[in-house]
């Protein structure tokens, strides 16, 4: 079991993933808790995009996105892991109805232009939804 899950989760062995931190992390209550779990990434170029979501969740803060860096939103849930290899993101946590998390993760370790970042439930390996993310 590669950093404890499920291999459906992580197929290759775990010196073949490189590790994501989460910075600047924000959580907090959704004000829509009966909506599915959501994963969301941005880039720099679409700030105004952040900004409607960030006016949804009723945040009065301006959230920064630096060139270098993507910033993730999950609705509805909560990422414990984040490991990248090739063109696929995998970030494991939990779908936490009612909650929202909001961070940042560095863009340097990215060697391919298509990525795909999956959220999957960390207790029983289930893709709960992905994102299609194209470099500019």
């Amino acid at each position: 079991m590669p950093f404890g899950y499920s291999k459906k989760i992580f197929k290759y062995p775990p010196v073949q993933y490189i590790p994501l931190d989460q910075y600047h992390k924000i959580t907090g209550e959704t004000p829509n808790p009966h909506s599915r779990t959501k994963l969301y990434v941005f880039n720099q170029f679409e700030k105004k995009d952040l900004e409607r979501k960030i006016a949804y969740l009723r945040l009065e803060k301006n959230y920064t996105i630096k060139e270098g860096q993507l910033v993730v939103l999950i609705i509805n849930g909560k990422a414990d892991l984040l490991q990248y290899r090739g063109h696929e993101i995998s970030i494991v946590g939990q779908p936490t109805t009612g909650h929202y998390q909001l961070f940042t993760i560095t863009t340097q370790y990215f060697y391919k232009d298509r990525l795909i970042f999956i959220f999957y439930d960390g207790e029983d390996s289930e893709k709960i939804d992905w994102f299609n993310y194209n470099r500019l």
